[in-house]
């Protein structure tokens, strides 16, 4: 027999929609290996400057990656930063994606809004790496990069976390590197899509993680001896 027909929102099993994920069988566990990467999306002005149409008012987490690049940059494990970069206003090799998102027009080449916030400008010895669709491994070499570098584990922070964060988190979770969201240091410009997609992140696709738990973790790797 057919289930019967559900409202939107009503949890098929459970009382609550944590019951329904559990009954499922979601929220299985990664463990985090020893060879970890850092990488910060997307840390543009864009999302900072209360002019942009990108604004998200994600100051908070914006200090937050700068405390994770310190602790990542301490342990000496390899940080990666992206960037989404358009050569003309057309936005050709944005395709579909730059039609759909009309804003995207701000990471066209000379516009200041398409440049590092201030405290996250990339540093000697960091990896750049441009984009030009949500997920830092599209059409990208970082996949091949991780992997040349023996990397299993990605730290993931940036913005913003129903977008670009989610996507980079899943195509790593299929790219073979464990994919640890660390919660203070990513954000969105409002609180619902940022919670869902967190709690999606945690149920399907990795672990998310606090700020003070994923600088324990960079600490303890670099006193077994980092890279």
């Amino acid at each position: 027999m057919n289930e019967p027909l559900r409202g939107v929102g009503e949890p098929l099993r459970g009382a609550t929609l944590a019951e329904d994920y559990a009954s499922a069988g979601f929220g299985g566990s990664l463990e985090p290996g020893t060879r970890p990467a850092l990488i910060l999306v997307d840390p543009a002005r864009a999302y900072l400057d209360p002019a942009s149409p990108l604004y998200a008012a994600v100051e908070s987490s914006a200090s937050a990656m700068i405390e994770l690049r310190e602790a990542a940059a301490a342990a000496g494990v390899p940080i990666y930063l992206t960037r989404v970069l358009y050569d003309d206003a057309d936005g050709a090799l944005g395709g579909l994606f730059f039609r759909k998102v009309p804003a995207l027009r701000c990471f066209v080449t000379g516009n200041p809004l398409a440049e590092f916030v201030d405290g996250l400008e990339p540093r000697a010895g960091e990896s750049v790496i441009t984009k030009h669709y949500p997920s830092a491994f599209a059409g990208t070499s970082l996949a091949a990069s991780l992997a040349a570098r023996g990397v299993d584990t990605l730290l993931i922070a940036g913005w913003s976390t129903s977008g670009c964060i989610r996507a980079t988190a899943l195509d790593a979770l299929q790219s073979g590197f464990v994919p640890l969201v660390v919660r203070d240091a990513v954000g969105d410009r409002h609180d619902e899509p940022h919670q869902s997609n967190l709690r999606d992140i945690a149920a399907k696709i990795g672990e998310v993680v606090g700020l003070a738990q994923a600088t324990d973790y960079l600490r303890q790797i670099g006193v077994d001896g980092g890279r």
